[in-house]
């Protein structure tokens, strides 16, 4: 393997992006396509591909905080919270909330 100039690294990352892109349009798709047929039709509701878009958008938005935090890191003019921990921590939370919220509805049901 040969190590990528600039511009075939640049090309790289255009084309991921855009990979990522359809990606993540194409599970909102499927996402709303199967809670139309739960809806409408009383389908079996598929969770898969809700789960799939919300690992994929978190674990993007981590990585994303990490980075910039570890840029910034040893910069004496800038300081910044910890935001990493506390995305993770909130996301966490929220999480549980949600799923809480929907088991208590769904017991009570």
């Amino acid at each position: 393997m040969k190590k990528m100039d600039e511009m075939e690294r640049s090309i790289q990352l255009r084309s991921e992006e855009w990979g990522y892109r359809v990606a993540l349009l194409m599970l909102c798709g499927w996402t709303l396509f199967n809670s139309w047929q739960t809806l409408a039709y009383g389908a079996k509701h598929n969770p898969l591909p809700s789960l799939i878009l919300c690992a994929a958008v978190s674990v993007q938005s981590f990585v994303q905080m990490g980075l910039k935090q570890k840029m910034v890191e040893g910069d004496e003019e800038y300081r910044q919270p910890n935001l990493l921990l506390r995305s993770i921590i909130l996301s966490i939370v929220v999480t549980a909330v949600i799923l809480s919220a929907g088991t208590y509805f769904l017991v009570k049901a």
